[in-house]
């Protein structure tokens, strides 16, 4: 994004966000690039996080967002809410970071003995007011949106990573930038003084990326995340000057650039990378309004916050995507007799290691959770008879230890053959009107005939590479934009609770 598109494309969010910021489905603002079907487009837009996002004809003229604002776009991404990560409820993660470190390393788990909170240990600082050093991450993790009294406990691991013993105090709650509902705020942090006999480190934990440096600058701190990876960031110099703080090495610190890339270590995500698409984002969470931040997808997770973020890493080492939800396995099993809901964990593998390895299953496994409620509702609505349930039977009996087989050999030569294209057209045919609208079903065939059909003979690899092939995912994304009210498009919050 060029110097004067960016300019402009923050002149038209300062509109967008006078006009629209008072409505409470709105969260905030910021620019980047569109998405379609899942995937980032290199079309510069204004970006408008909303809590929940609807068709036009369901929200009503007043509180529809424009298409455009200042002749940009503006791409409307459900994004939830916002959660900060460092309040009293366990973080979900699949592997986090709960390692008892000593010295206290970067990235680690840390919260409050007082409060229960729980987040990531940014780095270490020096205070410049006295030159003691100090723990940095963010004020709901250290502090608890200033409930926390000075002197009070820190613990690592934080108490719900087994922490929850006085002993594992490695600092003492020191002070915090204060956190003020009604007017704009441009940071959230704090910083705890180590404990005497504490070590110093500058090290990363495990090693997962190179400790801040000159060659290696900190940008952010990263403290607000969706529950797609979407997180907000405060600007590291703003951090260390509203503090009075420093970090350990001089000159290591650098301003966030649009389309620059970005790793960070964080206690439940690990180790991420991903692209700065704003640096001037606005956004309204839990009742705070906060102005002047950085904003990346898929980047960090509940549990993150704190976590200082830094120049570097290949740009696309993301978040993972939340699990599909078993209740549409359920209501499917349910409709069919058939034990889906069991299955939930290879769906998660296909997800993770097949469709999201590529532009078209990537586009499917959004379209699955952005109309996920529709879907779900049309099992739980819907009838069929005992011919129909003996037939998804001998599909399942049929396909499912193939499946499981395949995801397991990524190198397997295994063929899709004509007879399995025909029963995925036998199958098309047989969905009826109370789960799958004439529309639907158009759109269906004109995959089926353009896309599916020609893949016969591919192996796993051969598939991976065809769904990657940008003139197909174009065939299935024209396609799929004659389904009239079909949703494709992300939920925010403090990266902590």
């Amino acid at each position: 994004m060029d110097t004067r598109t960016a300019a402009a494309l923050d002149e038209a969010k300062a509109r967008l966000a006078d006009e629209y910021l008072a409505d409470p489905n709105v969260v905030g603002v910021a620019k980047g690039f569109r998405t379609r079907g899942g995937e980032l487009t290199e079309e510069p837009v204004v970006i408008a996080l909303v809590r929940k996002k609807r068709r036009a004809a369901l929200v009503s003229r007043s509180r529809l967002l424009p298409s455009t604002v200042g002749g940009h776009g503006v791409d409307v991404v459900e994004t939830g809410e916002f959660t900060f990560s460092g309040a009293t409820a366990r973080a979900a993660a699949p592997a986090p970071i709960a390692d008892r470190l000593r010295p206290p390393l970067q990235g680690g788990s840390i919260g409050s003995l007082a409060d229960g909170t729980l987040g990531t240990l940014g780095c270490l600082v020096r205070d410049r007011t006295d030159g003691s050093i100090c723990v940095l991450s963010a004020n709901h993790v250290l502090a608890n949106f200033g409930v926390t009294a000075p002197g009070a406990g820190i613990l690592q691991p934080a108490p719900l990573d087994g922490g929850a013993d006085a002993g594992n105090t490695v600092a003492r709650f020191k002070r915090a930038i204060p956190l003020v509902r009604g007017v704009p705020n441009s940071a959230d942090a704090a910083i705890a003084q180590l404990e005497p006999g504490i070590g110093v480190s500058s090290t990363v934990v495990r090693n997962l990326m190179a400790p801040i440096s000159p060659t290696h600058p900190a940008i952010g701190l990263a403290f607000l995340a969706s529950a797609h990876g979407g997180t907000f960031m405060a600007k590291i110099d703003t951090v260390l000057a509203q503090l009075d703080v420093e970090l350990l090495t001089p000159g290591s610190t650098a301003a966030a650039v649009e389309g620059r890339r970005i790793e960070k270590v964080g206690r439940s995500s690990g180790y991420t990378s991903s692209v700065v698409l704003d640096t001037t984002a606005t956004v309204f969470v839990d009742g705070y309004h906060f102005t002047d931040l950085i904003y990346a997808q898929r980047f960090s997770l509940v549990g993150d916050s704190g976590a200082v973020v830094c120049e570097g890493g290949n740009g696309r080492t993301y978040t993972p995507m939340p699990a599909i939800a078993c209740r549409m396995l359920g209501a499917a099993g349910a409709l069919y007799d058939l034990p889906l809901a069991n299955d939930n964990g290879y769906v998660d593998q296909a997800r993770d290691e097949f469709f999201g390895e590529s532009l078209v299953g990537n586009l499917v496994v959004r379209l699955v959770y952005q109309n996920l409620d529709v879907a779900v509702n049309r099992f739980e609505a819907a009838t069929v008879g005992p011919e129909e349930k003996a037939e998804a039977r001998r599909y399942y009996d049929k396909y499912r230890g193939l499946v499981i087989g395949l995801l397991g050999d990524p190198g397997s030569t295994v063929q899709l053959t004509q007879e399995n294209v025909d029963d995925i057209r036998a199958v098309f045919a047989g969905l009826s009107p109370e789960l799958v609208t004439l529309p639907e079903k158009q759109a269906m065939w004109v995959i089926f005939d353009d896309v599916i059909a020609p893949s016969a003979g591919f192996t796993r690899t051969q598939l991976l590479g065809y769904m990657n092939d940008l003139a197909v995912y174009q065939r299935v994304v024209a396609a799929l934009r004659q389904i009239p009210g079909l949703e494709v498009d992300e939920t925010f919050g403090f990266s902590s609770r």
